[in-house]
């Protein structure tokens, strides 16, 4: 082959390349936005019916509900595709001080890096302990925190996770943040609650 003609083709070879792949990006980009819209205006149609919540978007049209269940703020965003929740909605308020490092796997999934932590907890609710591994550093005050209530509710909750360490506490919601409701999201206001709570065992515990 004449080395013109070669070199030629290896150029269009290689223009064809950086064409496709500016196309692949656009079009994955266009995904996003529509995604985020979607998502916007699920979270929109929440808010309007909720006082305890608001909705804020950023310049890059990401949005983030912002919520208080007592002394706890929390926020629910969508994590990055990219990163290790792999663009599920994630709740994240900060750690009161006090609160034990609790983690609460669903048995057989590794989805969501839960910590691993030393001390192994059954809290004799049979539903409860048949779906959830619960680990923890402080087993007196994490059997504390998970009260009837906060049991209950992570049952309510389709596919989440928790835990709580010095970071804070976070709440995985699922695969989709269009499915989230208003069943969902109080069942969210218990869990907060429960696992931040500030109040020594005797009294957290219900």
């Amino acid at each position: 082959m004449d080395p013109l003609i070669f070199a030629a083709a290896l150029l269009l070879l290689a223009l064809f390349t950086v064409a496709v792949r500016a196309l692949l990006d656009r079009a994955a980009l266009q995904r996003r936005t529509s995604d985020r819209s979607v998502v916007t205006a699920h979270w929109e149609s929440l808010v309007m019916q909720r006082r305890d919540l608001r909705l804020a978007v950023d310049a890059q049209g990401v949005p983030t509900l912002h919520g208080r269940v007592g002394p706890i703020a929390y926020t629910i965003r969508v994590s990055a595709l990219d990163g290790p929740w792999g663009g599920r909605p994630l709740a994240q308020a900060p750690s009161l001080s006090n609160t034990p490092r609790i983690a609460l796997a669903r048995k057989g999934e590794r989805e969501v890096p839960v910590p691993g932590l030393p001390s192994e907890l059954t809290t004799g609710d049979d539903d409860f302990d048949a779906v959830f591994e619960v680990r923890c550093d402080d087993p007196e005050a994490a059997r504390a925190r998970l009260g009837r209530e906060v049991r209950a509710a992570m049952l309510a909750i389709p596919g989440a996770f928790a835990w709580s360490d010095a970071e804070g506490l976070r709440v995985d919601l699922g695969a989709s943040a269009t499915v989230i409701d208003h069943a969902m999201l109080d069942a969210l206001r218990d869990v907060l609650q429960g696992l931040g709570s500030a109040a020594p065992p005797a009294v957290a515990a219900g």
